[in-house]
């Protein structure tokens, strides 16, 4: 390893995207891998800075590897990154980025340097920093007039799903919104979104935030 380097960890079960993986991040950083999520966690110490992490694995998946790695307290910053498209089950899970194959180079080189500088910065605030980003913003300003679906959001929005659930996911670490299950005519089980306690208000133009208390009986 280089001196001063930081290090991320390299976890999937293709041995080809791991090469390509190490390739891409060889030059600027120390590289660790790991072809399955038991190997991840015995690779796993308190020098990896970033876990580049695939979800969809044998035996053990990577929203295992990530439940168990915050259950153990380490708060290091995680990325998914797999092709499996976002679902409503993946708002519970407590990653930092997620990416969607085929991912790119550049993609994955700035998601990973985006996430070490806000992890290196003392003086980050989460809400303020979950609302720098403009879909962000504009995802919780949808659901500040009503509470709605991912898909409701992402047609108001004009975003994809994936886009909306990587920003609901990120709202929903901050605390600023939540959801509940709702049973649709035909029986079927869905997610819906909402601000709660606070009411966040955005300037989609000019990023500025005001936050004012919900009134009794509002939604």
């Amino acid at each position: 390893m280089s001196e001063g380097n930081q290090t991320v960890l390299l976890v999937d079960d293709e041995q080809e995207l791991v090469d390509i993986y190490e390739v891409w991040f060889g030059d600027s950083y120390d590289i660790e891998t790991a072809h399955d999520g038991r190997t991840a966690l015995e690779t796993f110490d308190e020098s990896v800075d970033v876990v580049l992490l695939d979800r969809r694995m044998p035996g053990m998946s990577g929203d295992e590897v990530l439940e168990r790695l915050r259950a153990d307290g380490h708060d290091c910053p995680v990325v998914m990154i797999t092709a499996v498209e976002p679902d409503e089950g993946m708002i519970e899970l407590p990653f930092d980025e997620y990416v969607v194959k085929p991912a790119d180079r550049d993609e994955l080189l700035e998601v990973v340097d985006s996430v070490l500088k806000q992890r290196a910065d003392d003086t980050s605030n989460e809400v303020l920093d979950a609302l720098g980003d403009t879909k962000t913003r504009r995802c919780c300003r949808v659901l500040n007039e009503a509470e709605r679906s991912a898909s409701e959001v992402a047609e108001l929005t004009g975003y994809s799903l994936p886009t909306v659930y990587r920003r609901l996911n990120t709202l929903r670490q901050t605390g600023l919104i939540d959801s509940r299950t709702q049973i649709d005519p035909g029986g079927d089980h869905y997610e819906t979104f909402r601000t709660v306690t606070e009411r966040v208000v955005v300037d989609l133009e000019e990023f500025s935030v005001r936050v004012d208390p919900i009134e009794d009986g509002q939604a």
